[in-house]
């Protein structure tokens, strides 16, 4: 994988200094280094590297014509802040909430 080009998904956020959240770029990022525990990716616009566990990794694709050499879809939301970049986990659901499982005072059954 070391020195693939690749698309991140779900595309990094960008977010300014302030707080003021930007519009999406797809950047591809170079594969610096890569090992059985680890990744590096490089983002060559922007000079903003991020090293991640390959249990951040959930997935990768191909991208043949897309400009790319593959798709790096992401278990988490990369974070792009001034020069900084952070990494959160994204929300997972791990099993189906049903009505047998779920004690509230709430009914939202009988909303209908």
């Amino acid at each position: 994988m070391q020195y693939k080009k690749v698309r991140i998904r779900p595309i990094a956020r960008r977010i300014e200094p302030t707080g003021n959240e930007l519009p999406p770029i797809d950047d591809w990022w170079q594969i610096e280094s890569s090992s059985d525990e680890k990744l590096r990716l490089v983002n060559p616009r922007t000079s903003h590297f991020i090293t991640l566990g390959v249990d951040h990794i959930k997935e990768y694709r191909s991208d043949f014509d897309g400009g790319s050499d593959g798709f790096l879809v992401l278990k988490s939301q990369v974070i792009l802040k001034g020069n900084g970049v952070y990494v959160e986990p994204l929300a997972t659901f791990s099993s189906k909430v049903t009505r047998s499982n779920v004690s509230c005072s709430f009914d939202p059954c009988s909303l209908g």
